[in-house]
């Protein structure tokens, strides 16, 4: 007897659009939103750095926040990433 395991693809023969409920929630799916949001913050600061200087359109204070946000993004991130990485550290160091 094989027991399978229930995912995103069991849920879809339950009810029409459960496995889309169920993708992008959990860790995993938070994670994945937070980085798209980094991305999307490092990606709005190098534009407005862009127009700023060579475009020369837009205006410095905007340009200074969008930077500001992505370095602040950018900063939670690594410390997430050193926590895990703490977190998994610790793990494979304890005694059990």
């Amino acid at each position: 007897m094989a027991i399978e395991s229930i995912g995103p693809s069991a849920l879809a023969n339950l009810r029409p659009g459960a496995a889309k409920e169920v993708e992008g929630t959990g860790f995993a799916g938070e994670l994945s939103k937070f980085l798209e949001g980094v991305n999307k913050d490092q990606v709005e600061a190098a534009t407005k750095i862009k127009e700023l200087a060579v475009d020369g359109k837009g205006s410095i204070h905007d340009t200074m926040v969008a930077v500001s946000n992505a370095e602040g993004s950018f900063r939670l991130l690594m410390e997430m990433r050193n926590r895990m990485i703490d977190g998994v550290n610790r793990l494979l160091q304890s005694p059990n």
